[in-house]
């Protein structure tokens, strides 16, 4: 790869790429998943180029191309401020603006919108066609300041990923995966707290035969300097041991607001926001696994701190883009087609069903049109063209009117100078889906552990964090920060023993949660929303559920003892259409223990 501008726990889905469909994003407070962007080969290289770190728009970053690339993307970073409020980001490529992207925070639904955390935005847009030879410039800005506008809308990152051929050029492969994951610690996930430490996303399809060179590319945003984090790849710690502060050993800080430093040479201040590139050759594999983790506990005490003199770990960091290329003597590969994510939506006795697959080109993209077919016990049952565009993958729809019984589905696609792919799956038909939710009484996870009343400090930091934490992740004056933080110790210290006696610690839970499907067909893909309190602290995907078939799941919840209502909702989108929607919820409210 060249830099032209240097610097859930129901299923784990290991497949022959990351088999999340990409399609309109959603909010997701938790994060929204790594997904593939673009896949492919081609004769040449893929270029980035960016300009990083938090600032007031127009943000703007310039590459150059030997020729128009076979397809190129181009990425910004917002911060909202908040989830809650809206406003507008736009790109405008060599003059010429494009349209307006309006951003809804918790609302979202745009494609190519990713909005995590307290509105965190990773923004994508295909410039296959915007961009040409020679040099190109990329802007990014904003609604921020505009008369009814409340949205932050500072930026923290524009940049551009281009595949481009070369003359004579090695063939290189590659992919890209976009979204907007987040990664957090228990003191900012708002009313409830959650945690989540670590997110881990496959890679398949690889060559491992005359490799001249792996990279790995990732950018991360609202990193903080002298909090650790990590970036593995295939189990290997990717980066060098932290240039500055005092650490741990074993310590890393991939994210510390100076990109393209961690492997070797100083890098440049990028202000919360992290590019960095890694040579992965050593540890390449046909498959393989990346991992991000927003810290480790290493004094062994069973936290991951986030502050003191040697802290372990961010207090949030967002991994939203990671670009794995690998490159080979000679020229581009042939066409390799593969199917996958194939899903029967609303497969019911004399109803039409909806089966959908993904098709995908993992090497050079087919000379033409790609067919897709449809067969249902080994006979054909409907068939499409499609032309994989730049990207490299398309999602296929096909129409089946189904039957009742158990039918074997298989999809299959062929293209000319191309090997074929296929998926398939059983599935049973008769009458629709009832999806049934239960839940039982919690638990405390360190059951031996009982209650304690937190200190005079720890009440007192609990009223001041969130300003102190608001104030840090807007990006305003570190020295300022220092005052509030010396402030809240002040305080801490002036607020009676007696004041705190009544007040009790945040203890993880474990909620016994079960999903039946009580119809008598097979539930497609589906996810299970949790709420405490009123409030979404976390989703469940379900890959499937078989007629008759049940899912238990223990989910843990991070709360204080006493009363709390709880809500557990399947398909709360309602995507599928069911017998019974009555029962798709469960409400209860239990005195944590």
């Amino acid at each position: 790869m060249h830099n032209a501008r240097p610097p859930l726990r129901l299923c784990i889905l290991l497949s022959l790429l990351v088999l999340a469909i990409p399609c309109t994003a959603l909010y997701d407070f938790e994060g929204l998943a790594l997904r593939p962007a673009a896949q492919g080969e081609v004769a040449g290289e893929v270029v980035t180029a960016g300009n990083y770190g938090l600032t007031n728009p127009p943000m703007e970053c310039t590459i150059t191309l030997d020729r128009a690339p076979k397809w190129a993307r181009i990425y910004c970073g917002v911060w909202g401020g908040t989830e809650k409020y809206s406003g507008w980001a736009q790109f405008t490529v060599n003059g010429k603006p494009t349209d307006r992207i309006t951003l809804y925070g918790q609302d979202d639904r745009n494609e190519g919108v990713y909005c995590s955390g307290h509105g965190v935005y990773w923004i994508a847009q295909d410039a296959t066609g915007l961009l040409g030879p020679g040099e190109n410039t990329v802007s990014a800005s904003t609604s921020k300041g505009e008369a009814g506008s409340r949205i932050d809308g500072r930026v923290y990152a524009v940049m551009v990923v281009a595949a481009v051929e070369k003359d004579g050029g090695d063939a290189t492969r590659y992919v890209v995966l976009e979204g907007n994951e987040n990664l957090h610690g228990e003191g900012w996930s708002g009313t409830n707290p959650t945690r989540r430490d670590r997110v881990e996303v496959s890679i398949g399809g690889m060559p491992t035969d005359g490799v001249k060179k792996a990279e790995l590319s990732v950018l991360l945003v609202a990193t903080n300097r002298g909090q650790p984090d990590y970036v593995l790849f295939n189990g290997a710690d990717l980066g060098v041991a932290p240039k500055m502060g005092t650490y741990l050993p074993g310590a890393k800080d991939i994210g510390n607001e100076q990109s393209f430093d961690a492997t070797v040479g100083a890098g440049f201040e990028s202000r919360y926001v992290d590019m960095e590139s890694f040579d992965v050759t050593g540890v390449l594999r046909r498959d393989n696994v990346l991992v991000f983790e927003r810290g480790r506990d290493l004094d062994g005490d069973g936290n991951i701190t986030t502050t003191g003199a040697t802290p372990e770990g961010e207090d949030y960091i967002h991994p939203c883009l990671a670009i794995f290329a690998v490159t080979r003597a000679g020229p581009a590969s042939s066409a390799s087609l593969g199917v996958d994510s194939l899903e029967v939506r609303n497969a019911y006795a004399g109803e039409q069903a909806e089966v959908t697959a993904v098709v995908r080109s993992t090497g050079a993209a087919p000379a033409g049109a790609v067919s897709v077919t449809l067969s249902v016990d080994g006979v054909p049952a409907g068939s499409r063209e499609v032309t994989l565009p730049a990207s490299g993958w398309a999602e296929v729809t096909l129409p089946w009117t189904a039957v009742e019984g158990t039918h074997a589905i298989a999809v299959d696609a062929a293209a000319a100078g191309a090997s074929s792919g296929r998926a398939e799956k059983t599935v049973k038909v008769e009458t629709p889906v009832d999806l049934a939710v239960s839940i039982g009484q919690p638990a405390r996870q360190d059951a031996s552990a009982p209650p304690q009343a937190t200190t005079p400090f720890p009440v007192a930091a609990l009223a001041g964090a969130p300003v102190l934490g608001w104030w840090l992740y807007t990006g305003r004056s570190r020295n300022f920060a220092l005052l509030l933080a010396a402030g809240i110790v002040l305080a801490a210290f002036a607020v009676p023993v007696a004041h705190a006696a009544g007040s009790a610690q945040v203890i993880a839970y474990s909620l016994p949660v079960e999903v039946r499907n009580l119809g008598g067909s097979d539930a497609p893909a589906f996810e299970v929303t949790v709420l405490l309190d009123g409030e979404r602290v976390t989703r469940l995907s379900v890959p499937g559920l078989s007629a008759g078939g049940v899912v238990r799941e223990q989910v843990t919840l991070h709360t204080t003892p006493g009363p709390h209502a709880v809500s557990v909702i399947a398909d709360e989108k309602g995507a599928i259409i069911e017998r019974e929607k009555g029962n798709n919820r469960a409400d209860a409210r239990y005195d944590f223990p």
